[in-house]
């Protein structure tokens, strides 16, 4: 006779089996009886990180770290929890204390490794990779990892040399493709790079378009990431009418609106309505691809985006009148970002721009970040629906100065004033060093010196921003 499961056990089994909600019913009968049971309360912790549930997580793993201070395991665990919750910064002494417990841990060694990443410590990073890569030298995730903190620390040959290492053993590792797209796209090569991207394009019934003359085919044009992806490659969707298609532009509801009825032959359909009949489809972000875009051979940067004239009236009403540039301000992202940590800034840097006078700063800014409203400054964003209010506020502003989130796409898109603050390691449609963007022509780029060096490049845009307002000023003074 076969030896019983202990209830435990069983819980376990049902944990690695994938059925997370009995195996958190099973850790929590066990708890009921026995509260300070620690691997029950641990893995339970686990469940819900697994869920995406950060803080029940790291209320559960803390409490676990209590009953049992001598697991490595448990410590990891927290420190993943404590990412999954957005307190990265309380993730490296965890994992540090983890590694003391047990020095040959790679999975501690491996997330020590990303979290001192998403800090910007490329070398403490590269560090800890490297020692995780040697404790398991045969995980191409670990080499992967390597090769992106090279990548952002700009050493661009040694980065691809880890991705090719991968794809050498496992050619259809889709990581390892999407980092090598993104370290090629960062430097230009939008050619190479976006074949690379292909291998994150999800399958329709219908086949993918290729590129080739439509001749009269109805085509869907769908959106698969953030608000920015959508209305950045949106403006593809007149070159495929232009190749005889039939376009169904399929958007999130909060983009309905800004698209609708701007070009001939293209048919907005809202994202999770049913689809309508179509004979083959194209990722938003697959576009470029199918058009052949390099940086010598792009769809023309000006507006392509306009804003809706009503709205524009009634949005003109809520704007302070009188002297002074109206300049809009946005300074976090989507805090479930995977960079928002690098691309998103305190409140508190904006000081330098806040005493620049003559400014009426007016802010968009969205989210939970919306409660740290700097005082003087005025906030626009209740009554906001979607991005057709947004592009309404922004046609009535002289500026918007912004982190890299989707508001910057749509001011670039209906060719309006931007200055965009970006981390030293970019996102890869922002390339590097350059000042202007091929993308959006009314963009203009102030960037990190170094990684996370805010204050320099805040500097830089409170000097512009006196000259821009001297400027005016000047301006004024000699039509009186």
């Amino acid at each position: 006779m076969g030896t019983e499961l202990t209830p435990l056990d069983a819980a376990v089994n049902l944990h690695m089996a994938g059925r997370l909600d009995a195996a958190g019913a099973a850790y929590r009968r066990l708890l009921a009886d026995d509260p300070a049971q620690p691997t029950a309360l641990h893995l339970l912790g686990v469940v819900a990180a697994q869920a995406g549930d950060g803080p029940t997580a790291v209320r559960r793993l803390t409490r676990a770290r209590l009953l049992a201070p001598g697991s490595a395991a448990v410590l990891a665990h927290l420190a993943g929890a404590l990412r999954l919750a957005g307190r990265v910064e309380a993730a490296p002494p965890i994992l540090r204390a983890a590694l003391v417990l047990d020095p040959a841990q790679g999975d501690a060694a491996d997330s020590l490794g990303a979290v001192l990443h998403t800090l910007a410590d490329h070398a403490g990073a590269y560090g800890w990779l490297t020692r995780a890569h040697r404790l398991r030298p045969d995980r191409a995730e670990t080499v992967v990892n390597l090769g992106t903190v090279l990548r952002d620390a700009r050493h661009f040959p040694q980065a691809e040399s880890c991705f090719a290492a991968v794809l050498r053993v496992r050619p259809d590792h889709a990581e390892a493709h999407l980092a090598l797209a993104v370290s090629r796209l960062v430097q230009g090569d939008l050619e190479r790079g976006f074949a690379e991207l292909e291998w994150r394009w999800k399958r329709f019934a219908a086949p993918r378009w290729d590129g080739t003359p439509l001749e009269g085919r109805r085509i869907l044009l769908h959106t698969e990431q953030g608000f920015g992806d959508s209305i950045q490659f949106a403006r593809y969707a007149p070159l495929v009418a232009a190749r005889g298609g039939r376009v169904l532009l399929e958007v999130h509801p909060h983009l309905t609106r800004l698209f609708d009825g701007l070009w001939p032959g293209v048919t907005v359909v809202r994202h999770g309505d049913p689809l309508p009949e179509h004979d083959t489809h194209c990722p938003l972000m697959s576009l470029p691809a199918a058009f052949g875009t390099t940086l010598d051979r792009m769809p023309p940067a000006d507006a392509y985006l306009r804003a809706d004239p009503a709205e524009v009236a009634r949005w003109s009403g809520r704007l302070p009148v009188g002297p002074g540039l109206r300049v809009g301000l946005v300074w976090a992202g989507n805090p479930r970002h995977v960079n928002d940590h690098n691309r998103s800034l305190p409140v508190s840097r904006l000081a330098p721009l806040l005493s620049v006078p003559g400014i009426r700063f007016l802010s968009l800014q969205t989210g939970e970040a919306r409660a740290a409203l700097p005082a003087g400054v005025t906030d626009l964003i209740d009554g906001v629906r979607d991005f057709a209010d947004t592009a309404a506020i922004l046609a009535g502003l002289d500026l918007l100065v912004t982190v890299d989130t989707a508001v910057a796409h749509v001011a670039g898109a209906l060719g309006r004033p931007c200055w965009l603050l970006l981390p030293y390691a970019p996102d890869w449609r922002w390339l590097l060093d350059r000042t202007d963007s091929p993308w959006y022509r009314s963009l203009r780029l102030f960037r990190q010196d170094r990684p996370g060096d805010w204050d320099t490049a805040m500097e830089s845009v409170a000097a512009a921003l006196r000259a821009m307002a001297a400027r005016q000023e000047a301006t004024r003074g000699n039509g009186r």
